[in-house]
């Protein structure tokens, strides 16, 4: 049986995940604003682990460090533990309910701003965690959509 190939499915979530990561938001909603690539590499990872796994993770972190800016490997450090977390639990996640997924997707998010948190710190930028908890409920309402998207596409490739 020969493996699927998801390239440009994968190719087409990501470029609706940096849509929505570039959408302006006002000042007060950008702390609640999920991590949308993050958010579709977990996905991705979740769904189809044999083809896509930590080193996707930390490719696409790569990519996110050249789109934000940010100090080359931030964002490949945060992808890569979080996608080696979701890659580690795939196996076990498939059998899981929709709600067991959006809580990991709150626990990791949890986890990715905490560690993007620590490197910030170490540049002595400023650290605001007090809306962390509504981020990652704003993160794991929007895992519910994007979850059934993956499904959908990946049902629909198989």
């Amino acid at each position: 049986m020969n493996p699927v190939n998801f390239t440009s499915p994968v190719i087409i979530t990501l470029i609706i995940a940096v849509f929505f990561q570039l959408m302006p938001s006002s000042g007060d909603w950008i702390l609640w604003k999920p991590n949308f690539l993050l958010l579709a590499v977990i996905a991705w990872i979740l769904y189809v682990p044999s083809q896509y796994g930590i080193g996707f993770a930390a490719l696409v972190g790569l990519f996110a460090d050249a789109l934000f800016r940010t100090s080359l490997g931030h964002y490949v450090l945060v992808f890569a533990l979080c996608g080696a977390v979701a890659y580690l639990l795939s196996r076990w996640l498939t059998y899981f309910s929709l709600f067991h997924r959006t809580f990991l997707v709150f626990v990791l998010v949890i986890f990715a701003e905490l560690m993007e948190s620590a490197l910030f710190s170490i540049w002595d930028l400023p650290i605001n965690l007090s809306q962390l908890h509504i981020l990652g409920f704003t993160s794991a309402l929007t895992w519910v959509f994007i979850d059934k998207f993956v499904a959908r596409i990946h049902l629909h490739h198989r």
